[in-house]
């Protein structure tokens, strides 16, 4: 088998190794799955897959797996291939085959392509210390896997032809430009004729007056050039400033339709550096794009009038080119292998950024500032080892390409200077030929730069146009509002939620019933499933199994905008944005109503302090809130779920930072707002929720008990103990010193 013949698809990002491997076998044994499909079959999160869900995935689409630990020598000589192993403790890559003879062992990497390891090198990357073996997955098709259709929509989009779509409104204006590249470049082909005749005509017959016509068009001509130039450079800059505009725009409307678990399972940095491709695609496409339109006008214009002027100079000049050419495009393969590289690892920088600066309290209060800028020179040093690599394949490259281009200037210089000794060719034309040459050269060039461009372009291409094939979350729904049921309760029927594929359920058959107009607490342990089914009912999540009723319609029917207008809630880590005190309470809405903004304030007692601040609502809050105390931020978010007016109130731990006496005030205010609406409190601290209509008790996932406070403290059970718990914390924490310290 050659190297070529087994597939090598790309991670798009860093954790994508493993679906990515099972793309190849599954494309290897005959069948295309996409990897996003892949993703979904493995249950992929931050942290990757593991083997289990790289063998639940495989099973799914009919091929049967085999989990062992084996040597390398078992490997190269025993194990049926292609295999999935486990590299690096942080990795997935395929090993399709070996050389028994020459001990060598061939990997396709997602990360970066086909690589061949001696056995050393296998094992010390692949194999524990301790005893010299390592874990792999032996994978080969079930009787039925090439019956077997794949449950998947594959939408293979002409990538580039969407992109193109965002330059349609602009057709004068590339009109425009052609027609200014056109006239630039017949102008240019004027030149090499002045100066022959300013040579063989001016300087042969001493006419100085014929000369002064010459240098006055040659003058002209440059100014003409110099105008059309600045008349491009407007067009472009014009152009290009509205498509980057709209390529990022788009970018960002399809972030903001995509589920709350897009998010959870994508490493940050792989978000930003998508909106960096959209960057290098409209670099591509403004710059590399229209500069090969114009080379190519150069060349064929000039081409034309080097065939004219000497048939074998043209000849020379062409195989030179066509082996410039071929020494550059074989560079190609391994330029693409060092910018597959290079792509992850600056996504790795990216995220390694946000989460230092994001977490600098942290690190500053445990000392971590040394291992974690260490962790930062770990991703520079292997930065800087494929830069290292890119700079040796460029200068190499370039070197060579230097070479043949020098070559064969200097041939054609000698052919040209031995056709004037001859007298077949006068010193104007080889003048006029080394001009021509000239023009010639930089075509070529331009057309070498394009097609490594395109290189770096069509990776970009990959990535973004993956995301923009990806589900809306209202995309089963809709967007139009519809009239909802008269009874108004919310009944979670049997529900069940698991946050991956292959994951544990973190809740499990969960039936019960959310009265209307009634306020209901949750209560449990922490990670007992109360945030979960909060936000399960808010439809950030979709059940694994089970449905969510309003009344007697399911939820799923309802548009997601029709049913977040009527839901205000106040999350666990709600987050204060970069704006004005009354843009974070109001979020810019369009009409401001005073007398609802004023009551939300004073319902969650901050009116008098933020009316106190010398800006008033009109101060500033920093990124994530700087400037407002915890309890202050916390009630900031309290009164923007309380100015919505909604239907359905949603609380998860609201006054967890607030003291006694301002959650009292709170608590208090809440009541008079809590009459009309749909309310469900999540707290820790049982005396918030002790006049709650409706009090269900979690444990493990599962409701355990469900009552008001007085029953559930009758029976005695789960409900008692966590009263009970906290009662005795707080008489604890009235000490009684002996007298000698009082």
């Amino acid at each position: 088998m050659k190297i070529r013949q087994f597939p090598c698809d790309r991670q798009m990002d860093m954790m994508d190794c493993g679906p990515a491997c099972l793309k190849m076998i599954a494309k290897f044994y005959g069948k295309f799955y996409s990897l996003q499909h892949l993703r979904d079959k493995c249950g992929i999160t931050k942290e990757g897959v593991s083997f289990l869900d790289l063998s639940h995935a495989a099973e799914s689409i009919g091929l049967h797996t085999l989990s062992i630990k084996c040597s390398v020598e078992d490997i190269i000589l025993k194990v049926p291939l292609p295999v999935i192993v486990h590299w690096d403790n942080s990795h997935f890559i395929v090993v399709y085959k070996t050389n028994p003879k020459l001990r060598n062992v061939y990997v396709s990497d997602p990360a970066k392509g086909y690589i061949k390891y001696s056995e050393e090198q296998f094992s010390r990357r692949w194999c524990k210390k301790e005893d010299g073996l390592g874990a792999l997955i032996a994978i080969e098709p079930q009787a039925d896997f090439y019956q077997r259709q794949a449950n998947e929509k594959i939408e293979r989009k002409k990538t580039l032809e969407n992109f193109l779509g965002y330059f349609r409104p602009y057709k004068r204006s590339f009109v425009n430009l052609f027609i200014v590249m056109l006239l630039v470049t017949l102008l240019q082909a004027f030149l090499p004729f002045i100066s022959k005749a300013v040579i063989d005509v001016g300087i042969t017959t001493h006419d100085i007056g014929f000369i002064n016509i010459v240098l006055i068009a040659n003058i002209a001509i440059y100014v003409s050039i110099l105008l059309s130039n600045m008349v491009r450079d407007w067009i472009l800059l014009h152009v290009t400033s509205r498509v980057n505009i709209a390529l990022i725009s788009d970018y960002l409307i399809k972030l903001m339709v995509l589920p709350i678990t897009f998010f959870e399972k994508k490493m940050m940095g792989d978000i930003l550096q998508r909106a960096n491709d959209n960057e290098r695609i409209r670099s591509f496409i403004m710059n590399n794009s229209l500069n090969m339109i114009f080379s190519t006008l150069t060349f064929f214009i000039f081409g034309i009038i080097l065939l004219f002027y000497n048939l074998t100079i043209f000849g020379i000049f062409l195989t030179g080119s066509v082996l410039y050419v071929l020494w550059v495009i074989s560079f190609l393969r391994l330029r693409k292998k060092l910018d597959w590289e290079y792509f992850d690892l600056i996504s790795q920088n990216q995220s390694y950024w946000v989460e230092t600066i994001s977490g600098i309290q942290d690190i500053k209060i445990n000392n971590y500032e040394r291992p974690k800028r260490w962790k930062w020179e770990n991703i520079q040093a292997r930065l800087y080892r494929v830069n290292q690599r890119v700079l040796n394949v460029t200068n190499l490259q370039n070197s060579g390409a230097q070479f043949i281009n020098n070559i064969q200037n200097l041939m054609i210089t000698f052919f040209c200077a031995k056709a004037v000794i001859a007298g077949e060719m006068t010193f104007g034309v080889m003048i006029s030929t080394q001009f021509i040459i000239g023009m010639l050269n930089a075509p070529v060039v331009q057309f070498i730069q394009f097609i490594i461009s395109f290189q770096f372009a069509k990776i970009s291409f990959q990535r973004l146009n993956e995301i923009h094939q990806l589900k809306d979350e209202h995309e089963d729904v809709g967007t139009n509002p519809i009239d909802l049921p008269e009874n108004k309760s919310l009944i979670v029927n049997n529900v069940s939620f698991q946050y991956s594929l292959n994951g544990n359920f973190v809740l499990r058959n969960i039936s019960l019933l959310i009265p209307e107009k009634k306020v209901t607490a949750i209560v449990g342990d922490s990670g007992s499933g109360k945030s979960t089914l909060l936000k399960l009912i808010l439809r950030l999540y979709k059940p694994s199994f089970g449905d969510i009723m309003i009344g007697n319609m399911n939820v799923n029917n309802i548009s997601l905008k029709q049913w977040r207008d009527k839901c205000g809630a106040v999350m666990q880590d709600g987050k204060i944005f970069n704006d004005t005190i009354l843009n974070n309470v109001v979020l810019d809405d369009e009409k401001i109503d005073y007398n609802r903004l004023k009551r939300a304030l004073d319902t969650a007692n901050i009116a008098a302090e933020i009316e106190k601040l010398p800006l008033g609502y009109q101060t500033m809050m920093g990124e994530q809130g700087r400037g407002l105390s915890g309890g202050q931020k916390q009630r900031v978010l309290i009164a923007r779920a309380l100015y919505k007016n909604p239907d359905y109130l949603f609380f998860d731990e609201a006054t967890n930072s607030l003291d006694s006496l301002n959650e009292q005030k709170i608590v208090e205010a809440l009541d008079n707002v809590f009459k009309d609406k749909t309310v469900i409190v999540i707290a820790h601290r049982l005396s918030t929720i002790r006049k709650a209509d409706q009090i269900i008790v979690m444990q493990n996932g599962t409701v355990v008990e469900i009552g008001n406070h007085i029953s559930l403290m009758q029976s005695k059970g789960r409900y008692f103990q966590l009263v009970q718990s906290q009662t005795d914390l707080s008489t604890n924490a009235n000490v009684n010193y002996p007298e000698e310290l009082n």
